[in-house]
């Protein structure tokens, strides 16, 4: 009958201080995916932001091909020569920020992502 018993212990699930280790590492896990899922969104929102700034950067050329060598004043001057104006102009990272142009070196830059 003692044998029984033993048997019917070893059977009887986990214990309390196991589902805690368990919980545990799956939470450092958890934590882990959740810090990487935010840090490579952010990467990709630079990286689509840079790519923004080279595509408007070369509509200048075509710009100033069709306007005898006249260089443009503001980045508005560029919206007929990039077909997709309304999402390269602001930052992906930021809806609120605006790509900006310098007249003098012709280089479009993001506050948030300088290059």
């Amino acid at each position: 009958m003692t044998g029984f018993r033993g048997a019917r212990r070893s059977d009887a699930g986990f214990t309390l201080s196991e589902m805690m280790a368990v919980l545990v590492v799956i939470s450092v896990l958890a934590l882990i995916a959740i810090a990487s899922y935010f840090g490579a969104t952010k990467r990709a929102a630079a990286a689509a932001c840079i790519e923004n700034q080279r595509i408007i950067e070369e509509a200048i050329p075509v710009y100033m091909s069709l306007h005898n060598g006249e260089k443009p004043a503001t980045i508005d001057d560029l919206e007929a020569y990039v077909r997709t104006w309304s999402n390269v102009t602001r930052c992906p990272a930021d809806k609120n920020v605006e790509l900006v142009l310098d007249p003098v070196t012709l280089k479009v830059s993001c506050p948030l992502h300088p290059r």
